[in-house]
């Protein structure tokens, strides 16, 4: 092969690389990603089940037996792009974080919403197993409410 073809290839290979790479990357609640603040009124006064259905499990859950029941979907959008990776090991990962909290009555009907959008720092290495620790916790929490909701209906 000629010297000229393979230096082209190079460069298109890298190209695509670097192209594909600029793509946003979600770590969460992925059905939240496209979620806009005017579509929160129309989750007022489902039932939770069609939350489920509608959105997905939920990253985290408020349950206390005294008072409203709050969900909390949250999502993390990173660039991946790959000349990024360095900075994002030692500094940290910059993400846009998308958070929607959703309070229940005791009927666990939603009663309202909130939605915040904000910029943020995931600290390199240990700041990412803090999260993903952080992450293990509310799945186990998450699941163990809604089994006593399910339980609950029975």
């Amino acid at each position: 092969m000629p010297a000229g073809l393979v230096n082209l290839m190079c460069q298109m290979l890298l190209a695509l690389v670097l192209l594909a790479g600029c793509r946003p990357v979600y770590y969460g609640a992925i059905s939240i990603a496209e979620f806009e603040d005017g579509e929160k009124h129309s989750l007022l006064g489902k039932d939770y089940r069609r939350v489920i259905a509608q959105l997905g499990e939920p990253t985290d859950i408020i349950f206390d037996k005294y008072e409203p029941m709050t969900w909390i979907y949250e999502v993390d959008e990173a660039s991946s792009n790959p000349l990024h990776i360095l900075p994002a090991l030692t500094i940290g990962m910059p993400v846009t974080r998308k958070i929607l909290m959703i309070e229940f009555d005791h009927n666990q009907r939603v009663v309202g919403s909130d939605f915040e959008k904000s910029k943020t720092l995931i600290m390199g290495l240990i700041g990412r197993f803090n999260q993903h620790t952080r992450k293990i916790e509310a799945k186990n929490r998450v699941k163990r409410v809604l089994n006593h909701l399910k339980l609950k209906r029975s």
